[in-house]
Parts: C-alpha cells; structure tokens; sequence
C-alpha cells in the first residue's frame, strides 16, 4: 500500500544532495496571492529575510572592477592637480660638463661646468592643463556614477531572475505534492472498488512528472543562486520592494524637462565631451615644447700655473613650433572631440526611446497582472468544483487533473506577472537614472 510517508522518503533518497543544498536558500521575494498562494517548502523559509536592492548594489559595487580602481585614478587625478599648480612645467634638470687638454698637449687647461635648468609654462598652457584636470575629475566621477546605475540594472535583473526561479520552483513543489495527494487517494479508491486501475496508473505517471520538473526547477533555481553569488557576492537575495517614481518625476522624464541634470548616463557622455573639448584647448595653447630657464657656473683655468676663474651663465631656451608637430595633435584632439559630441547625442536619443520602451512595458505588465487575477481566480472556483464532483464521483479523473493543472498554471502565471510588473517598474526607474 502507497502511502504519503513513503513516497516522501523516496523522493529524498533520489535527490539528497538537493535537499542539503537547499537548507541555505532564503524566502522567496515575490509575495504570492492571497486567493491561491503558492507555498514554499520548509527549507526554504526557514532561513533569513531577503535583504534590500540597494544593500545588494553595495555589495556587488564593493566587487566591481570601477569601484577598487576608483582610489588609484583619484590619487592619479590628484598629481596632476598638483603638477598643474606648480611654478614650473616639469622637474628641473641638472647638467655637469668637465673640460681637459690632458690628452692633446697636457698645457694644463681644466674647466667644470655645473647647470640647473628649469622649464617653464609657455604662456596659457598651465591655464590650460589646470582645466583639463578638472574637467577630467568630473568626467571620472561621472563615468563611476553611470557604471553604478549600469550595474544597478544588473542587480535588478539578478534579483527578478532568482525571483522568478524561485516562483517557478515553489510552484513545482506545490503541484508534486498535490499529484501525489491525488494518486495516493486513487489508489485508496482502487482497492476500495470505486474506480478502475487505470486511473491509479495515470495519477502516479502524473506525480512523477511532477517530481521530474521539480528536479529541472531546482537545477534552474541553483544557477540563478549562482549567478547572484557571483554578481552581488552574498547569499540572501534581494526583495523586489521598488516604487513608481513620482507623477512629477515622469512627466519630466517625458517632457525631457531637468533629464540632462539627472541621468548619470548622459552626465558621464557630457562630461566627457567637456574634457573631450579643454583638451584641444590644451592642444591649441600648447604649441611649442615648453620654455627652459637655465642657471650655469663655471669654473675654468687656461693653463697650468694660471688663477682659476669663475663666472655665472643665465640662459633662455625658447623651442619653436611648427606643423609637423602640432598639426597631427590638433587632428587627433578635434576627432577626439567629434566622436565625444556624437556619442552624447546617441546617448540622449537612447535615454528617449528606453523612457518611452520602459512605459510601454509597464503599462503591459499592468494589463497582464489584472487578466492572471481574473484568470487566477477563475481556475479557483473552477478546480474547487470539480474537486467536489470528483469526490461524489461525479467527475472522472482526467477532469479533474485538468482543473488542477490549471489552477497551478494560473497561480503560477500570477506569481509571473507580478514579478513582471515589479520587473517593469525597476526597468523604468532604470530608464529615468534612480538608484534602488
């Protein structure tokens, strides 16, 4: 005789690695509906709470490559701030020269030179380069803060993903434990003589499927653990818990009013064409190597015998420009410019059509999570039916595993479309440049 005991044990002798595994799994993050919840197994939500997207977003910003090499590129940023304020366009140079007639006549000729020289900024670089390095740390702190929206997105994404993961793995536990629920009191009334053999037959063909897709839920289940583990770096999954922005929030974002001042996508691509342009100004200032002040003593005498000389050498070393060196410079920087503009304006007509794709979306979501409540509770009343008529032998059994079928499958598309509706409204809140 089958019994539900049994066959649970025979369930966790085929799959006991599963089971281990999944002690450490925290809750689901989508709620359920009220009108046909799907539950979750016991290991499931025995462990702790899901945590937050933005604590999530710390935690795999603290893990990507931007954020680690932030402190270097600001202290790189912070040496050219400094050299920029300096007096002097580079470091000094020293030069030491030493002359002797020892090898050509021995007349006792010695002379030492020792020079310092210093360059200097040419007029409007130092203006120039003290510009670029500011336009430079704007851009970088702009370029830092669009890679933090970019994998915001990814956490979002992430988070749905696991979400939906585990939806479709409660879902599977829940129509496992039902078919077997229902092949068990068939096969009751098998021995009792009320129905046939065949339908015993058909209701546990029925409850290993059901054990067969749980199994392919839980492998989906565990690479979507998997994939957040190595996005985020932590174990408990984040809550799907983001609000629409504002009524005013939304109409600016598809007036284009205050978006430029805002989105940190097009910040970055503005900053850069910022820096994109004072570097042609440096390149046009900075037409010539820079100017050399140079100090020299001497210290010489003619011949053997004669009193050493000293004297003092002040010079000026001014480098002339010309095409062969400013004109592929200057090419190179309005190209550098042209390009920056251009990626701007594709940047801004991409922020449009994803405002405009992100509406669409949620309106869509909005649409297909009021019919799954319709068709949700439908199935409800449908399957409690048929449940009743099945009970009076009223109703064969293939009719009454499709209306349990359907109301699993309706529960579940419920669940789907709730985590698409939550989905919907973090890709808008994406779109319109808000952290979680």
């Amino acid at each position: 005789m089958f019994s539900f005991s049994n066959l649970l044990r025979r369930r966790c002798a085929v799959v006991p690695a599963l089971a281990s595994v999944f002690l450490a799994l925290p809750p689901s993050a989508v709620a359920q509906t009220n009108t046909a919840p799907i539950p979750q197994s016991s290991a499931v939500s025995a462990t702790s709470t899901p945590t937050t997207l933005r604590a999530a977003l710390e935690a795999a910003w603290a893990l990507h490559p931007s954020s680690r090499a932030s402190g270097h590129r600001t202290a790189e940023l912070d040496a050219r701030a400094r050299a920029a304020r300096s007096f002097t366009s580079g470091p000094a140079s020293l030069g030491l020269a030493h002359r002797t007639d020892a090898w050509s006549g021995d007349a006792g000729l010695r002379e030492v030179e020792a020079e310092l020289e210093v360059p200097l900024w040419n007029p409007g670089v130092r203006r120039a380069t003290q510009n670029q390095v500011t336009a430079d740390t704007s851009a970088l702190a702009w370029q830092q803060s669009a890679e933090r929206l970019k994998l915001a997105g990814e956490v979002r994404e992430a988070a749905a993903q696991l979400a939906l993961a585990r939806v479709e793995r409660d879902a599977a536990v829940r129509k496992h434990l039902e078919a077997t629920q229902l092949a068990d009191d068939v096969e009751r009334r098998v021995k009792a003589g009320d129905t046939a053999r065949v339908d015993a037959l058909q209701a546990r063909a029925s409850a290993q499927q059901a054990q067969g897709l749980q199994a392919q839920s839980d492998a989906a289940l565990l690479r979507a653990l998997g994939q957040w583990r190595t996005l985020t770096g932590q174990l408990q999954s984040a809550s799907l818990d983001e609000r629409l922005p504002s009524a005013g929030a939304e109409a600016g974002a598809e007036a284009g009013v205050n978006r430029q001042n805002e989105h940190p996508t097009l910040q970055a691509a503005q900053a850069q064409v910022h820096s994109a342009r004072t570097r042609l100004a440096l390149t046009e200032a900075d037409r010539r190597d820079p100017m050399a002040l140079g100090l020299g003593v001497t210290r010489e005498r003619a011949a053997a015998g004669a009193n050493l000389e000293t004297s003092v050498r002040l010079a000026l070393r001014i480098p002339l420009g010309g095409d062969s060196r400013n004109a592929p410079k200057l090419a190179a920087a309005r190209a550098e410019l042209d390009a920056a503009q251009a990626q701007a304006d594709a940047v801004a007509r991409q922020l449009d059509a994803d405002i405009a794709a992100a509406h669409a979306d949620l309106d869509a979501a909005r649409r297909q999570e009021a019919l799954a409540v319709q068709r949700a509770t439908l199935s409800m009343q449908m399957q409690a039916l048929v449940a009743k008529s099945h009970r009076l032998g009223e109703s064969d059994l293939p009719t009454r595993m499709r209306a349990d079928n359907e109301k699993l499958d309706a529960d579940l598309s419920l669940a789907r479309a709730r985590i698409a509706l939550q989905r919907a409204i973090s890709q808008l809140n994406q779109s319109l440049g808000t952290l979680p």
